[in-house]
């Protein structure tokens, strides 16, 4: 590696710890000090550059032998039980023992003296969170390490725990099986997760000196091997078959295998910037779990309000109560539209009834003229009596002008209007008795002073009389037209109480539906929570931001 790679690999290095603090940052003030504590794992890993093959697999694969046989030392105990209940770590560098403990810190060893010792401790996998042992002149190099993580077969809890624990910080994934129990379902299991999380996966097939060939020959064994893997979705990166116990098997791959740990160490830098970033994005999925652990008790007691009476109503569906009450909402905006419609409507008809009844024609004209002319102050008829002949011609032309009046106002407008009035209601589906003998008793009484209040003073133009008959015409259907307007009023009421009744039965879906909503609504804000956090998170890892 030149000079220029070693500094931008030295520049990347800094940019990813950047944005893991960050993301740490934020785990820590939601208290998630898990994920935090593992993040901070990770960084120190990013830091020192340290690369770390973790063995995987069951407490009879074989693993601590293979480990042991790899690095040419007696480190780990071999004996078929699952002594180790801790992660154990291995890696080059002065002779060093060390047991992290939980409440003790850390307990040191002598590797030369007290390693059976330091193998008892690692069986108490109570008050032991990993132990680390170093070793001189092992093929691992300065930055690289081994796990021996304990088998994930165990019925212990521990075993499991510590395994899950440290596999955020495995580089590469070495599982191993024994080879008569590479069919077991936990063997799929926790390899679909190991891939599924992104982590390189090699399977090593440990002990095929147990294979019998002449009841199957080993190539069909291998074939079924890989078909049973990928009948669960399954391509692991590699597989080896080995034998420890015979080294000389013709199948055997140790050496293989051993060489491709080799190679992978030349690939450290990559490895350990695709593994921290893989195992960041689990940890980030870890923290949206934890978060929603953390709101379970909130979320349980809102999804306890999730009940309802409502026929035909999910209160679980959160788009059909949204749904509904968006129905209802419009039902009620509707009914009232409705009523304010059917006002305006009638309002209309009025007044186009009123606007197209003719009231004055030419003898209306006519006598309007005389009856204007009658009204000056000069007016007279007659030398002898005038006096009385005048008054009496004066109340003829009134009389004759309020009888052409009344008649033209009876055929062309009170007729229409008591028929437009009675027929209102029924367009609406309402009947009314009391409302129609209303109607078809209404009077409107054109007297010989409503005549004389239309007259204004002075005029006596031809022009005039026009005006005039303009004006009494107009003046008639003002009185109409408030009449007509009651009548509406008192239909607009009925038509209002009518729907008053639906519009309840409404307004209570409404109440009910609304509750609902408003429950998946505090659903759905602690959902954006954990998702708001789980994106934020993801972003800074990708762009830092």
């Amino acid at each position: 590696m030149n000079s220029n790679q070693t500094v931008e690999l030295a520049r990347e290095s800094r940019s990813l710890v950047a944005r893991l603090e960050s993301i740490q940052n934020q785990m820590h003030r939601e208290n998630d000090q898990q994920q935090s504590d593992k993040l901070t794992q990770l960084i120190d890993k990013v830091n020192t550059g340290e690369m770390s093959i973790a063995f995987c697999g069951h407490f009879s694969a074989g693993k601590s032998t293979m480990i042991n046989t790899l690095l040419g030392a007696e480190l780990l105990p071999s004996n078929p039980i699952p002594t180790s209940a801790n992660v154990v770590k291995i890696k080059s560098g002065e002779p060093a023992a060390r047991a992290y403990t939980r409440h003790h810190g850390v307990v040191t060893f002598d590797p030369t003296t007290e390693i059976d010792k330091l193998k008892k401790y690692a069986v108490d996998g109570d008050t032991i969170d990993w132990v680390e042992i170093q070793y001189q002149d092992l093929f691992l190099g300065e930055h690289a390490s081994l796990m021996d993580t304990p088998g994930i077969d165990s019925t212990d809890a521990a075993h499991k725990i510590a395994t899950e624990s440290a596999l955020h910080l495995a580089d590469v994934v070495i599982y191993m099986m024994d080879y008569n129990h590479v069919q077991a379902e936990e063997n799929f299991n926790f390899t679909k997760t190991l891939k599924d999380r992104g982590k390189p996966v090699y399977l090593v097939i440990n002990m095929i000196d147990k294979h019998v060939d002449f009841e199957l020959d080993f190539d069909s064994y291998k074939e079924s091997v890989e078909e049973s893997f990928a009948t669960w979705n399954i391509v692991p990166d590699g597989i080896f078959y080995t034998s420890l116990a015979e080294p000389d098997h013709p199948e055997n791959q140790y050496e293989e295998f051993k060489a491709k740990l080799v190679q992978l160490l030349t690939e450290r830098e990559e490895l350990i910037e695709d593994s921290v970033k893989q195992s960041v994005l689990y940890l980030i999925e870890e923290h949206a779990r934890f978060l929603s652990r953390q709101q379970q008790d909130q979320r349980e007691a809102l999804e306890g309000q999730l009940v309802t009476d409502m026929e035909n109503v999910d209160p679980y569906d959160a788009k059909s109560i949204s749904d509904n009450l968006q129905e209802v909402h419009a039902k009620l905006s509707e009914n009232v539209a409705q009523v304010e419609a059917a006002k305006t409507n009638m309002e209309k008809e009025l007044q186009s009834l009123l606007e197209n009844a003719r009231l004055t024609y030419y003898s209306t004209n006519e006598a309007a003229e005389k009856y204007l002319e009658s009204r000056k102050p000069n007016f007279k008829v007659g030398f002898l009596f005038a006096g009385k002949k005048t008054e009496e011609e004066r109340a003829q032309r009134l009389e004759t002008l309020l009888a052409d009046f009344r008649e033209k106002v009876a055929s062309n407008l009170d007729w229409h209007f008591k028929d437009l009035m009675s027929k209102l209601p029924e367009a609406y589906g309402l009947r009314d008795d009391e409302y129609n003998k209303a109607v078809h008793a209404t009077t409107i009484e054109i007297t010989p002073d409503f005549l004389a209040a239309q007259v204004k003073e002075g005029a006596g133009s031809s022009e005039y009389v026009m005006n005039y008959c303009k004006d009494i015409s107009n003046g008639i259907k003002a009185e109409y037209r408030r009449v007509g307007l009651d009548f509406i009023e008192t239909i607009h009421k009925q038509l209002a109480n009518r729907l008053e009744m639906e519009n309840n039965r409404y307004r209570e879906q409404q109440e009910k539906l609304s509750k609902l909503h408003s429950v998946h609504k505090q659903l759905q804000k602690l959902s954006e929570r954990e998702q708001a956090a789980t994106e934020s998170m993801r972003s800074i890892l990708a762009t830092g931001e």
